[in-house]
């Protein structure tokens, strides 16, 4: 019985210690350092890609290597803390959503690939770099794609996939890891699509000075100029 509860106090202590090593905010810090607001720049969120492509290389190298350890570290603890190896993956994937909603930045961040990336590396370290190496070079081949990062992920976990099915290697660790980047990719997608559909919308067509504001506080500018129109209009 008190080996349970110790089990499950060290679970719990191991997905808080995920979550706010994922919520480090690197990509803000090292950006500001730089004069950027990495929100309002290039893809507005807080992640390597954006960093390395619109604020500078060195800078993206230091936060891919920052981010990637958050994740790397996540798994480490859970070790320490004695998490069961089938639940380890779980203190992994709360470093990734600390990544995507950190409380540092008012629960903003990146798309969690890189620290994706060191979960993996923590967990399969030979295996994960062949992935992680084919997923950075398809990322700096398809550069100028806003799909870059996706396509980088996705050629990752793909090639670690293939090579856990044909030499019988970790194969449930790797289809756990592989439904966290599925996770992932589907919520960048998600968050892609929902940021067209709102500068589809009428109130954003045509207000360029609407670009370096979040989802909802383009909404809210955009009631107010609504507001202020039709005030004018009763004039």
């Amino acid at each position: 019985m008190i080996n349970g509860l110790l089990i499950v106090q060290n679970i719990i202590l191991a997905i808080i210690a995920g979550y706010f090593l994922g919520a480090l905010p690197f990509a803000q810090i090292a950006s500001r350092i730089r004069g950027v607001d990495v929100f309002s720049t290039g893809s507005t969120l807080a992640g390597t890609a954006n960093v390395f492509f619109n604020v500078g290389h060195r800078t993206g190298a230091l936060v891919f290597i920052g981010d990637v350890a958050k994740g790397a570290t996540a798994v480490f603890t859970a070790w320490a803390l004695d998490v069961p190896p089938t639940l380890i993956l779980v203190a992994g994937g709360a470093s990734v959503v600390g990544h995507w909603k950190s409380v540092f930045t008012r629960f903003r961040g990146g798309d969690g690939m890189a620290p994706l990336m060191g979960v993996s590396l923590a967990l399969l370290p030979a295996l994960a770099a062949l992935g992680v190496a084919t997923g950075l070079a398809t990322i700096v081949l398809m550069r100028h794609s806003s799909l870059r990062s996706t396509w980088g992920i996705a050629v990752c976990f793909t090639m670690m996939m293939a090579f856990s099915q044909y030499y019988q290697i970790e194969r449930d660790l790797v289809t756990g890891l592989v439904i966290l980047a599925s996770l992932v990719l589907l919520r960048t997608m998600f968050t892609r699509r929902k940021r067209l559909f709102l500068a589809s919308r009428p109130v954003y067509q045509g207000a360029g000075e609407y670009d370096d504001l979040e989802d909802d506080q383009v909404v809210e500018a955009g009631h107010e100029s609504n507001l202020g129109q039709a005030t004018s209009g009763q004039h």
